[in-house]
């Protein structure tokens, strides 16, 4: 059951209208506000492959992006699709960066699926970032979950570079019906020519 965790969170987000060296330490990750991922869950993405890139003068995000081709990396569970597949191109969102609380919006769409806006956090330095999306999700049963989706990237002329992408399992909050990964697994994607064209 627990495969199904990412058919039914793109379901739900339909439903909703859907180290590395520069990384960052363990302990200065986290942009302010970002405390609602703990640490043992930061180490997972970080050990499943993200870059997390520390420091409080990030770049200032705004604009749509292109994530294609959109390339599974890694898993940390005992995933169905294997690294190499390919998923649908996704275009993402970034609006209303405050530098003062380091937050913004985020909303991405795959296909013709467009996601609503996520409240976020953003830490980096120079030309480099990581933002943490907040996704309270709830499935058609009524059981809610907490998932993150945290990109990493360096901003450049007319995209950015080295896009990446974590989906991961914050707190199933008890999975009932056991039809969730577990806290603290998910995938590791990436836009697999390098660069995310901004349009």
């Amino acid at each position: 059951m627990r495969h199904y965790f990412y058919l039914r969170l793109g379901s739900t987000l339909a439903l909703f209208a859907l180290l590395l060296a520069a990384g960052c330490k363990k302990d200065d990750c986290a942009a302010p506000g970002q405390d609602f991922i703990p640490d043992e869950v930061l180490d997972e993405i970080r050990a499943n492959g993200q870059v997390l890139y520390s420091g409080t003068n990030p770049p200032r995000l705004s604009g749509s992006y292109r994530i294609s081709p959109l390339n599974l990396v890694s898993s940390n569970f005992d995933d169905f699709l294997i690294p190499g597949h390919t998923f649908e191109d996704e275009r993402v969102t970034f609006s209303n960066f405050n530098r003062d609380d380091l937050t913004l919006l985020v909303a991405f769409e795959q296909a013709n699926t467009m996601g609503q806006e996520y409240g976020s956090f953003i830490s980096g330095s120079g030309d480099r970032f990581t933002i943490y999306v907040r996704i309270e999700s709830e499935d058609t049963e009524g059981h809610t979950t907490l998932i993150t989706k945290v990109y990493s990237g360096i901003v450049a002329d007319d995209g950015i570079r080295d896009m990446q992408q974590s989906l991961f399992m914050v707190d199933d909050r008890g999975d009932p019906n056991n039809a969730y990964i577990e806290n603290g697994q998910g995938r590791l994607v990436e836009d697999g020519d390098g660069f995310s064209e901004a349009f």
